[in-house]
């Protein structure tokens, strides 16, 4: 499974959401971001698009099956998820339905969640043109050309936003998502040592990031 869930954000990172349409500021200011089909290398046709609040019960059920096949990538351990009640899902979603510099997006097969990517701004004065990133692919649809697609839009949506930088972490052990990150552009910069204690262990990260504007 392909898990690239940035550590420093915690739960509210999953919970990102834009609504439909090209990207503007209307509707009092609320972003939204376009549909966009696309197509696994092995023909599946998927969806991406932010995951609205009456599909709380779609993001958790998502989770759960990401941290029962690989928490050791992630931050929760699967009872976390498992006792998460839909309806605090959904007043998360709907807090971030409002936010300007922050979205989430999911890829849909046959209706249901099989990856997740969210995107959060940074908020101090000096930093908001940098954001945070990452993202979590269900076992079935790893190394199916999921994960490179739903990055790829992502950092577009970011640059047309008007970021310029973008940085996340990633366990030193997930050689699938540090390959992925470098494929795109990606630099790592720096390790974070004992960054996590998991199952009794301390275990490192490594920092990358990005700059959206080719400096």
């Amino acid at each position: 499974m392909l898990v690239l869930f940035n550590q420093i954000l915690g739960p509210t990172y999953y919970y990102l959401i834009w609504k439909f349409g090209s990207i503007n500021q209307n509707f009092e200011d609320k972003m939204k971001v376009s549909l966009r089909k696309i197509s696994t290398k092995n023909g599946q046709k998927i969806v991406l698009r932010s995951p609205l609040a009456s599909e709380a019960e779609h993001i958790l059920n998502h989770l759960r099956i990401t941290h029962a096949e690989s928490y050791k990538n992630l931050n929760q351990s699967f009872d976390y998820w498992n006792e998460f009640r839909v309806e605090d899902e959904a007043k998360i979603l709907t807090e971030f339905e409002n936010a300007k510099d922050k979205f989430m997006l999911c890829a849909f097969y046959n209706d249901r969640i099989v990856g997740a990517l969210g995107f959060v701004g940074f908020q101090a004065e000096f930093v908001r043109k940098t954001g945070s990133l990452g993202m979590s692919i269900q076992n079935e649809f790893s190394n199916s050309g999921l994960g490179t697609q739903m990055l790829q839009y992502t950092l577009e949506l970011a640059k047309e936003i008007g970021f310029h930088r973008v940085e996340l972490t990633v366990r030193t052990y997930n050689q699938p998502g540090i390959k992925l990150y470098e494929k795109l552009g990606f630099q790592k910069i720096g390790l974070l040592s004992d960054a996590a204690f998991i199952d009794g262990d301390f275990v490192d990260e490594y920092s990358f990031q990005i700059i959206l504007n080719g400096k």
